[in-house]
């Protein structure tokens, strides 16, 4: 028998694996099409769509630390397109513009982190965001969702 981790996380592996995609999505998507198909700021569009439905798998799951992780992804995303965007397509002075492309390389290196930090299991909270982001996350899993049954056009 190997021997047993004495901090063994005990989060499930498809909630550590869905967290870890979601914080690397601008990794994994935005810069594979920013590389082969779409100018910078509309190649990092599709990643906090990714994680906002990985957050509703999650959630359709009750898997709450799932969900919750990939909403605070989702909206870190959101943040970061948006200062990539000022500083990309308006006509800012050049320094205020060095000054959003660092800050929103520094938030997408302090995604990486998130992202390295969720696949081993820990659980990890942005720093101004997370809280807020928690009570949210946590609220929508008590809110009974309204699910349409597409073949039959009816609703439960």
């Amino acid at each position: 028998m190997p021997p047993q981790d004495s901090q063994q996380s005990h989060y499930l592996l498809i909630e550590r694996y869905g967290a870890g995609l979601a914080h690397s999505s601008l990794l994994l998507i935005g810069l594979p099409l920013t590389l082969t198909l779409l100018p910078i700021p509309f190649s990092l569009a599709p990643c906090p769509v990714v994680t906002y439905i990985l957050a509703r798998f999650f959630r359709r799951r009750m898997l709450v630390w799932g969900s919750n992780q990939s909403i605070q992804a989702s909206a870190i995303q959101v943040l970061i397109l948006l200062l990539v965007g000022l500083a990309v397509l308006t006509n800012m002075p050049h320094r205020i513009d060095l000054a959003l492309g660092a800050v929103g390389f520094s938030l997408f290196l302090y995604s990486l982190w998130a992202a390295f930090d969720t696949v081993l299991g820990y659980d990890f909270n942005y720093v101004l965001i997370g809280n807020a982001v928690s009570r949210v996350s946590e609220t929508n899993l008590k809110r009974r969702e309204r699910r349409k049954r597409w073949l039959q056009g009816t609703e439960e």
